[in-house]
């Protein structure tokens, strides 16, 4: 069974982490498989495995700050900020997911947040959709509101409209590259078979599915919460990717602070890594195990990313968040709701940053609050979920 697995859209190392455990597992039933990613930064992990790793078709972010500023009400409001309105654009995509699947002769597709390969390969080749609750709206209905405490009801009439005329696009595409049309715009996240994998708490459309999640695979195991006083007594973890508008200011707040703060920001230079160091501030070059330091601090500062958010709450360690994007927020507010914890409003200064840091790490009622919350996401044995994914694949290859 030859298998084409592509990641189109997003950020992070969730995409690729998420399908480098799944390549194993079939690759372990003798699949021959071929790693598709739309940045080849990301590309090691595959490649050190002995992968076959190609470029995929490219779908540039708006780099205007002004985008984010932009309301979105549901996912489609999200897609057209991204680009999915530009018919030319997406008909390009679509022509050459095409010519890779042809290249590769796959008998079967996995996609990670991939719209464009969705479509090249509707009604062609079957396809297995994996993805995080935020990029997998449920199938066959209109998108529901993403924040979920909004009601289905408030959605405003343009936000709905904006996925009517998305969904026009998409057809006329799926027209002109002779697949198969969608009944919604949501389909275009969803394969013959789909496995959203996700916390229920941190899914913005849980009150939508039809169908149980599944925990995370790719989540950090092992991580054993320690009472308070077998804790760094002023330890603190910080995670940013360098490009978080608020990097600098967090930095320099936790600096301000005289915390002790181990920091690994991904994808710094070598030679940041070295300006940022100081007595209190240790930064680190490669990624730290989540099992060793987490339970070992009482504050995890981060953006939101749902490996760290939940490793966080396994650890029963207060958190304080820095949401980038809407994903985040939406992450955000979900350990918030399930947990405790706060946010770091894109309007502080580090001063305020220091100031609730200090504060948080000092607070008894903040720490046994995170603690009280880490029996919430227990590890999950990734085999059942596994095994689903590779019987679907399976059976949709024939």
């Amino acid at each position: 069974m030859k298998i084409l697995m592509g990641w189109e859209l997003g950020a992070g190392l969730g995409h690729v982490n998420r399908l480098k455990v799944i390549a194993d597992r079939l690759r372990d039933d003798g699949a021959e498989i071929t790693i598709t990613l739309q940045d080849l930064g990301r590309a090691q992990i595959f490649t050190d495995a002995g992968y076959n790793v190609i470029q995929g078709p490219l779908w540039p972010m708006p780099t205007n700050p002004e985008a984010r500023k932009i309301p979105t009400h549901n996912f489609a409001d999200v897609l057209k900020i991204i680009g999915l309105q530009a018919q030319e654009a997406l008909h390009a995509r679509v022509a050459a997911w095409q010519a890779l699947l042809a290249i590769t002769a796959a008998d079967l597709v996995i996609g990670d947040f991939a719209p464009a390969l969705n479509l090249a390969s509707r009604g062609r080749l079957p396809m297995v959709s994996v993805g995080n609750g935020y990029m997998t709206p449920p199938p066959g209905r209109r998108m529901p509101p993403i924040r979920p405490w909004t009601k289905e009801a408030e959605l405003p009439a343009n936000s709905r409209q904006v996925e009517t005329d998305l969904l026009a696009v998409v057809n006329r595409v799926a027209a002109a590259k002779q697949t198969r049309e969608v009944a919604f715009l949501a389909d275009i996240f969803n394969g013959d078979r789909s496995f959203v994998v996700t916390a229920a708490e941190v899914d913005p459309y849980r009150a939508y599915r039809t169908e149980p999640v599944s925990m995370p695979f790719n989540m950090p195991t092992g991580i054993v919460p320690r009472p308070l006083d077998q804790r760094r007594r002023k330890g603190v973890f910080l995670y940013l990717p360098r490009r978080h508008p608020l990097a600098a200011k967090i930095v320099n707040g936790l600096k301000m602070s005289s915390l002790d703060c181990d920091a690994y920001i991904s994808d710094l230079p070598s030679g940041g890594v070295e300006s940022l160091q100081s007595d209190t501030f240790k930064v680190h070059r490669t990624p730290l195990s989540f099992a060793d330091v987490l339970p070992a601090v009482r504050l995890v500062v981060h953006h939101a990313g749902l490996s760290t958010a939940i490793a966080a709450a396994k650890a029963g360690t207060p958190q304080l968040i820095a949401p980038w994007n809407l994903e985040h927020a939406v992450t955000a507010r979900g350990i918030i709701d399930a947990v405790g914890g706060d946010f770091i409003l894109d309007t502080w200064e580090p001063a305020q940053i220091s100031a609730k840091a200090q504060r948080l790490v000092a607070s008894e009622t903040a720490q046994r609050q995170a603690a009280a919350g880490a029996s919430l996401f227990p590890d999950q044995d990734p085999t059942p979920t596994l095994d689903a994914i590779a019987a679907a694949c399976k059976a949709l290859a024939g």
